[in-house]
């Protein structure tokens, strides 16, 4: 398993989680706590998804 494939799924999981959460019955100040965590989550994920497709533009390394 590619380690961002796996590092991608681990923040996904955890966001399934903090979703979850807030279906609970929760504080506002716990609400806000997770919704920001939530929003960290997603922005690490787009930040690995990203970093990934800057990767694939790179030209490939030839032996020069």
């Amino acid at each position: 398993m590619d380690a961002r494939f796996a590092l991608i799924r681990a923040h996904d999981d955890s966001i399934r989680r903090y979703q979850r959460l807030l279906n609970t019955p929760l504080t506002d100040l716990e609400r806000e706590y997770i919704e920001r965590r939530i929003s960290e989550k997603r922005l690490t994920v787009q930040s690995i998804r990203e970093a990934r497709g800057r990767l694939n533009a790179l030209p490939a390394n030839r032996g020069v």
